[in-house]
């Protein structure tokens, strides 16, 4: 009976390990193949409206701005807006100064989402064609908007570009800039090398400005990346996404921060899997299978998470109950192939093997924001960028 037991709780924790580790395999196969083309056209010059959502970011906000406005792109064709949330006088000066449009919330509830529905109210967002989202300490190449527009006239009409580390001044934040470089790989261009919508990030997100503003009224989360992807799902809209073209975001240097922006995030992907899962046989029923899909994915916890799974399942089920040794062995190795093959060229380095010592520590991050999980879900939580900002023109 007791050898019965075993099986079952070793079954029920084994079958979810070895999904997510095929998803993983397959997806990061997908991104070592050659990438799929995509159409591109210099017919048309769109109209973009360029979203900066700014809390408190005043030592990092202006710098941005001024960096975004040295594109390229003729500057009768966009408009940077910032949503200037308690932010100082010296900071709204600068951005008056740099001609920026600048809008002061008054709402009590704050989130990405509420300051970019700020936004999308006003009567000027009409005379745009597409909306991209940027974050306040993300810069930009000069190139940014007229790569953006290549693909948007192309017919693709929503856009996530990569979105990469500006900073590697700590273990901590190149550990991140990696996650966030092996998540592009699986979840952007695996997908999309394999014909499947690729993951938004975030920030360096585009999308046609109709649908968008249609589909951003409708959010009222901490998550409203993963609650945009929930719609262009349903509404079986492709998302493009583009390795060569650069949104640089500031990652964090301390676990505490990192601890942070995780509980935001994980908050984030628990209530949209909640979401979804009840329409699972619908899925079904309509053959979606980029979000039955998806719904593999918003199901992962946290990689750093699996990472330690497999050696303590090993470790409890194989060493202390005496089960089968091999299948563990086999899933795991998987596992850590797919993470390989995910792993950029560039990460294959000394620093890479060092700073791997470091994970303990940042495994200990991840479960500490599993602490205070629930107010997550509705909490506003803040990512603090930057020191000090130059505020001179």
């Amino acid at each position: 009976m007791i050898d019965l037991l075993v099986f079952i709780i070793e079954l029920i924790i084994y079958i979810p390990f070895v999904i997510w580790v095929i998803y993983y395999f397959i997806y990061a196969v997908g991104y070592r193949l050659p990438n799929k083309k995509i159409k591109v056209t210099n017919e048309k010059n769109y109209r973009y409206l360029v979203i900066f959502p700014a809390y408190r970011e005043d030592a990092v906000i202006a710098g941005s701005v001024r960096g975004f406005l040295k594109q390229g792109y003729p500057n009768t064709h966009y408009k940077v807006v910032v949503v200037a949330d308690t932010l100082k006088d010296n900071t709204l000066l600068s951005l008056h100064n740099l001609q920026a449009e600048v809008l002061i919330p008054n709402y009590t509830k704050r989130s990405k989402a509420a300051a970019i529905k700020l936004v999308m109210s006003q009567s000027f967002i009409n005379d745009y064609d597409a909306v991209v989202v940027l974050d306040a300490d993300n810069h930009v190449d000069v190139d940014f908007l007229s790569r953006i527009n290549e693909v948007y006239a192309g017919g693709n009409k929503v856009i996530q570009v990569r979105r990469v580390a500006k900073n590697q001044n700590s273990d901590t934040a190149y550990l991140d800039g990696l996650s966030e470089d092996i998540n592009n790989s699986i979840f952007r261009q695996g997908h999309n090398n394999l014909g499947f919508p690729a993951a938004l990030s975030g920030s360096g997100m585009a999308f046609e400005r109709e649908w968008f503003q249609k589909t951003i009224a409708k959010i009222d989360s901490v998550g409203e990346d993963k609650e945009l992807e929930y719609y262009l799902l349903k509404d079986k809209v492709y998302t493009t996404y583009l390795d060569d073209v650069y949104v640089y975001d500031e990652k964090v240097n301390k676990s505490s921060d990192l601890s942070n922006q995780r509980k935001r995030w994980i908050a984030a992907q628990v209530d949209i899997f909640l979401k979804l899962s009840k329409e699972f046989f619908q899925l079904m029923k309509d053959h979606n299978w980029p979000m039955l899909g998806k719904l593999i994915q918003w199901s992962m916890p946290p990689r750093i998470l699996l990472l330690a799974w497999g050696p303590l399942c090993i470790l409890i089920f194989c060493i202390v109950l005496s089960c089968s040794f091999g299948k563990w062995i086999i899933v795991y190795s998987l596992f850590l192939i797919a993470l390989l093959l995910a792993l950029p060229n560039k990460y294959y380095s000394k620093r890479t093997f060092v700073v791997l010592f470091k994970l303990p520590s940042i495994l200990i991050a991840i479960l500490r924001s599993f602490i205070g999980l629930k107010s997550a879900r509705t909490t506003f939580i803040h990512t603090t960028h930057g020191n000090e900002e130059d505020h001179s023109n």
